[in-house]
């Protein structure tokens, strides 16, 4: 149904002013779906002598959505290349709501002009998964002469999914290397089914770009434990010259699983903070099956430049980091930044072990080492019952010190049998 706003609208893209029929298609696209009645006319302004007119209808065309793609696809089918790429744009602003498009947009892929093969790789990309049957035509594009197309093609290649994979193989050992990283980045956005990457991407962590070393670095991390043969390959090229490839070698590792753990804690001696800080991280992500770094986790807990990174990970391995307890429990009484909140979730992940430390600290410390004990109690529960005596004190010299409101009263019943 067409509204009177909607039909001034339509009749002002007539206007013999290009003025006033450009404000009417930015005034139809403001409206979006509302202005659905509108497509028609907006489609045939795709023509118009004045290109601001034209580039305004189809952005209009595109925020209207779904019920513009009719009129796009006919669009796309007889008319002059200008106008095609307008229409192409469109469709790639509906996204996936345009599958009806997918057929003509397979057809542009074969066009003579670069910037129209192009814009098509990057509609279907946008529509996604539902794209699939232009895989084959996006495969042979990966040949074409013009570097930015092959490019297009991969990144599309990537958003369509994992039957995409031989051909994205092929891509990582392109001329250019421009289009190994987006092959690269390409099979990172397919993920775990882009297992039989593995053996290229390990490949092309000896490209000489840093770029698609990092590229292929990152990659192998989102594919995960399925690409645990290239844990040799990342723990090499965490001496990579380059500072990007060994950190994305070291999240990589973390993303891997337990069988980097040792490649990690090698990594802790890096010479740059940076990759350091990278390791912790992903032996933290690890969780309990990084309860081999312990050791060298409670070490990270004195530097500085780790020690939250340090809690943090201790704090996801959980009990079986019950040796780092006397660590975390000095941690626990820095006043200054983050790491003391961290130990003290730490301490209360570890649970029963944590709680005669945790008692002592809250007989001998101060009003700051008081909360974070408490706290710490809270979390271990009612594994904690043994330190209620000590709750209960603490509260009473609390109260005597003249401390004010304090954690120990509304935690002392949580850890209450």
């Amino acid at each position: 149904m067409t509204t009177p706003e909607v039909e001034r609208l339509i009749q002002r893209l007539k206007d013999k002013d290009a003025g006033v029929r450009r404000s009417a298609a930015e005034a139809l696209g403001r409206l979006g779906p509302d202005a659905k009645s509108a497509v028609g006319a907006l489609a045939r302004a795709l023509r118009d002598e004045d290109k601001n007119v034209v580039f305004d209808a189809a952005f209009a065309l595109g925020r209207i959505g779904a019920a513009s793609v009719p009129a796009l696809v006919d669009t796309l089918q007889g008319s002059d290349r200008s106008v095609r790429r307008r229409a192409i744009e469109a469709i790639r602003m509906i996204g996936r709501e345009a599958v009806a498009a997918v057929p003509v947009l397979i057809n542009e892929l074969k066009d003579t002009a670069g910037d129209i093969r192009c814009h098509a790789a990057e509609a279907l990309r946008k529509i996604g998964k539902q794209a699939r049957q232009a895989i084959p035509a996006l495969v042979e594009l990966l040949k074409d002469p013009k570097v930015d197309v092959r490019r297009a093609a991969a990144d599309a290649l990537g958003d369509i999914g994992a039957d995409a994979v031989p051909a994205l193989c092929q891509a990582l050992r392109d001329d250019d290397p421009n289009v190994r990283f987006d092959a690269a980045f390409a099979l990172g956005k397919i993920g775990k089914d882009a297992s039989s990457a593995v053996p290229a991407l390990i490949d092309a962590l000896e490209n000489d770009v840093e770029n698609v070393r990092f590229m292929a670095a990152e990659t192998l991390g989102n594919i995960g434990a399925a690409a645990e043969v290239g844990v040799p390959a990342l723990t090499k090229a965490l001496k990579d010259s380059d500072i990007q490839v060994r950190a994305a070698a070291a999240k990589s590792l973390g993303r891997i699983g337990r069988v980097a753990v040792p490649a990690l804690v090698s990594t802790l001696r890096d010479a740059d903070a940076r990759v350091r800080r990278r390791a912790v991280v992903a032996l933290g992500q690890i969780g309990p099956e990084a309860r081999d770094a312990v050791p060298w986790l409670i070490e990270a807990l004195r530097d500085d430049s780790l020690c939250t990174q340090a809690a943090e990970a201790l704090r996801n391995i959980g009990r079986d980091a019950r040796s780092a307890v006397p660590a975390l429990i000095e941690a626990m009484k820095d006043e200054k930044g983050d790491v003391s909140r961290v130990a003290s979730e730490a301490l209360g992940s570890i649970g029963a072990e944590a709680v005669p430390h945790l008692v002592k600290a809250l007989e001998t410390g101060n009003a700051h080492t008081r909360r974070r004990a408490v706290a710490a109690l809270r979390t271990v529960g009612p594994e904690a019952r043994s330190a209620v005596g000590a709750l209960a004190r603490a509260l009473k010299d609390e109260d005597e010190a003249g401390w004010g409101p304090t954690p120990s009263r509304p935690f002392l019943t949580s850890v209450t049998p």
